[in-house]
């Protein structure tokens, strides 16, 4: 006994692999379990999507463009389904990105019709819950184009921060043009850029841990990516994993 690795096919050593941190083991009873927490989402997303647009009007939902958001609750939850169908090779269903996606339009579409955002911080949650998704989606999309994987980390940050900048654009656009019951003021503008730009840069820590070193595993296509740059039968982990940059970057 030697103590040393068994040696594996054509003399090479076998090292048991890094095992991922944070990580989970989809079964079937996680599978079955994240598809009940999706459809459950997805039903109340719509339910306050008609609730919004048929009472648009009614003081609790007036000046809030309701009908503007109703028609985004759709299409919110319409965007990961129509991606990955219309997309090529595409795979097993991304169940956990769809529920990521659909997570922040249900929190804002309760929000309005609860009247929540008058009594709670929602707005922030959901800007930082936005544009943590955006970067890390936009950053694990762009990984495959460049040499380094911090070049899409930050790529997929600022695209986040963008697109949230864009939004507020929107939203005072909005209010200009008669839409007066969200409560825009400059301080409401300033911290929603603030949680969007922390959540962004959250969302590009995360997908630059979990991002593989090699260029070679990072041109495996978008459905690699998205998916948590994962291969059948390997845990879902949202830090670290062999040949990840977290692995690179752990101490010891």
């Amino acid at each position: 006994m030697t103590g040393e690795p068994a040696a594996g096919p054509a003399g090479r050593t076998d090292e048991p692999p890094v095992a991922a941190r944070l990580a989970i083991q989809p079964n079937r009873a996680w599978q079955r379990a994240l598809d009940v927490a999706l459809v459950g989402a997805k039903t109340a997303t719509v339910v306050c999507a008609i609730d919004a647009f048929l009472h648009a009007d009614t003081p609790r939902l007036r000046g809030k463009a309701m009908r503007t958001r109703a028609i985004g609750f759709l299409g919110g939850v319409a965007l990961v389904p129509t991606l990955w169908r219309i997309l090529p090779d595409h795979g097993r269903y991304p169940r956990g990105l769809d529920l990521a996606v659909t997570t922040p339009l249900l929190i804002d579409a309760l929000g309005n019709a609860f009247g929540l955002y008058e009594r709670a911080h929602l707005d922030d949650v959901v800007h930082f819950l936005n544009a943590g998704i955006v970067s890390g989606v936009a950053g694990a999309l762009f990984a495959g184009q460049v040499e380094q994987p911090w070049h899409a980390a930050v790529a997929g940050t600022g695209a986040s921060i963008a697109g949230e900048t864009a939004w507020e654009i929107t939203e005072y656009v909005a209010m200009k043009a008669g839409a007066d019951g969200m409560g825009l003021t400059y301080d409401d503008t300033m911290t929603d850029l603030i949680a969007s730009t922390l959540g962004a840069i959250a969302g590009g820590v995360v997908t630059w841990l979990r991002m593989p070193r090699s260029k070679e595993e990072r041109r495996k296509g978008w459905r690699h990516a998205v998916s948590g740059w994962r291969s059948a039968g390997e845990p879902m982990a949202i830090v670290g994993g062999k040949g990840t940059v977290a692995e690179a970057v752990a101490p010891g």
